[in-house]
């Protein structure tokens, strides 16, 4: 707090002294040329003189010092006065009068002594500017750097593949060029035959003609009749028209169909880092992200992760989908005219769907302007479960032991028949394979696992068989979902489980949750791009899951 002795000092008026006359009256300006204080007198002097007259004289609270000393403003309160005082308490400049009225309790200090303080912390300031400065073009052309040689990799890669294409080309085209060289050289033999056997029809004729002309010409009263007739008896036989001759053998083309897998695994694939790591499934050290409601006592029928904090959810009885993201927030809601039962996404623009009650369409959600269109019509089928393989079909299921397959536009390109049982749900493994769920005796409380190649032979089945010894009985089996690695989670809902399969290779099960998680009546799971499990419940609830 300032003392009476420093508050009268700083309420005494600030004095000048003009520099020319050494007045203290009315100095009130300077010369930022000359750098000198005038007086009213002096300026007008000033301005006049033939060496001066064109300095820039200005009002001396305006003035622009070039020494070490700072120069205190004006007050805008009370005209006439400079603030030459700091508050420390209100971090302001005063003048005198203020410091008085308004600030008389608080701590100050001159203004010289702040200045030198805050141009201290100024060049702190702007040291720390230009280290951050540097921080981040170092980290921008670090950045160049890391975008420059992932480009130069997308470039070599695309000159693999751009290589591998043409190769595989001429492969096709040699191919190609064998079959059409066999074929001319069987059209060429076939021209020679041709030719050779039309020479000897043509001959044949040609003698057969002259016998005929001499036979004609033979007179029938003489007796060169037996001559002719003995003649043409023993010629005749040498002309057997009950032998033919042999027709080639048409060449034929069979077609074989184009097998995509193998191609692509002739082809090459892309191999790129994922984003989450394998970790094995333990249940005590798995835990629960987040759990959230979405509404009250509405099941939740499927779970659409689009990345690794948002998921699209298809609620019982509710015409349209939500986006949420972990914390359960409502991220976007698009209205439908019907209730949609299970999803699966298209890449990252679409969301392919069935619609429950269980309907012939299965329907086509463009994310980029909210479109909803029929995707396919599968009668007499009914669309239950979809899901989507690397190459782009989409396999339906029917409640039937079909599985209808289509392609991008929504054709049907084929069917596959698994087992002689119910199918209800499918996922498509990146192995090419599918996993299915069969409803055993049209029971839905009775339910095993299949693991089936693409043409429906069955490669696996699992009956409930876990790894600690156990076999679980009866299962209620839902909608399944499988992360990068193949394995896949499935919910069971009578036992308030969800099992995960390791499907590239063993054929038991690991629960993925304990008593502690709480998840109660499991029907659908999703697994995000960062391995965190979505589990959807009976009652609306929704549970993250990390592993």
């Amino acid at each position: 707090m300032a003392s009476n002795r420093s508050v009268r000092r700083a309420q005494e008026p600030v004095t000048y002294t003009c520099a020319l006359c050494d007045s203290e009256d009315e100095v009130r300006w300077f010369c930022n040329d000359c750098q000198d204080n005038l007086c009213d007198r002096c300026k007008e002097a000033h301005t006049r003189g033939k060496k001066t007259k064109n300095d820039d004289v200005v009002p001396i609270g305006k003035a622009n010092r070039q020494g070490d000393k700072p120069v205190p403003e004006v007050c805008k309160v009370h005209p006439g006065k400079l603030c030459d005082l700091f508050c420390c308490d209100c971090n302001e400049l005063l003048c005198g009068i203020c410091l008085s009225k308004t600030h008389k309790h608080h701590n100050w200090k001159p203004f010289e002594d702040e200045f030198s303080s805050k141009k201290q912390h100024l060049k702190e300031h702007m040291t720390a500017i230009s280290t951050k400065i540097k921080h981040f073009k170092n980290e921008t052309s670090e950045r160049h750097r890391d975008n420059e040689g992932f480009n130069d990799n997308i470039d070599t890669v695309r000159k693999e593949v751009n290589s591998k294409r043409t190769k595989l080309k001429a492969e096709v085209d040699s191919i190609a060029d064998a079959i059409l060289a066999e074929l001319s050289v069987l059209e060429e033999e076939e021209s020679t035959i041709h030719k050779k056997d039309c020479q000897r029809s043509e001959k044949k004729v040609e003698e057969l003609t002259r016998l005929l002309n001499e036979a004609e010409m033979t007179d029938t009263s003489s007796v060169s009749l037996f001559k002719t007739e003995r003649s043409l008896r023993t010629t005749l036989p040498l002309y057997d028209v009950n032998v033919r001759y042999v027709s080639p053998k048409q060449p034929r083309f069979d077609t074989e169909s184009i097998d995509s897998v193998m191609l692509s695994k002739t082809f090459g694939k892309l191999h790129h880092d994922i984003q989450y790591q394998k970790i094995d499934i333990d249940s005590k050290h798995v835990q629960r992200l987040s759990e959230f409601t979405v509404t009250q006592q509405n099941q939740i029928f499927g779970i659409c992760p689009v990345d690794d904090s948002h998921a699209w959810l298809s609620i019982h009885q509710y015409q349209g989908l939500v986006l949420v993201n972990k914390e359960g927030e409502v991220i976007e809601s698009i209205k439908l005219d019907f209730s949609p039962g299970l999803l699966t996404m298209v890449g990252t623009t679409d969301i392919l769907m069935t619609s429950f009650p269980h309907s012939t369409f299965a329907y086509k959600l463009s994310l980029h302007d909210k479109q909803v269109t029929t995707f396919a019509d599968i009668r007499p089928h009914e669309a239950c479960d979809v899901s989507i393989n690397e190459r782009g079909e989409v396999f339906v299921t029917t409640c039937t032991p079909d599985i209808v397959v289509l392609n991008q536009s929504g054709t049907i390109i084929r069917k596959v028949t698994i087992g002689s049982e119910d199918i209800v749900n499918v996922v498509c493994l990146s192995s090419g394979r599918l996993c299915v769920v069969h409803k055993l005796g049209g029971d839905w409380n009775d339910c095993n696992i299949m693991l089936a190649d693409e043409s429906g032979t069955v490669i696996q089945t699992w009956t409930g068989e876990l790894d600690n010894g156990q076999k679980v009985g009866s299962m209620q089996l839902l909608r399944m979902s499988c992360d990068k690695y193949d394995r896949v989670f499935v919910p069971e809902h009578r036992h308030k489980q969800v099992y995960v399969l390791p499907m590239r290779g063993g054929k038991q099960a690991v629960c993925l949750l304990d008593r502690t998680h709480g998840v109660v009546d499991p029907t659908v799971v999703g697994v995000d791009t960062c391995g965190n499990v979505w589990i959807g419940c009976d009652d609306g609830t929704v549970h993250v899951m990390g592993l």
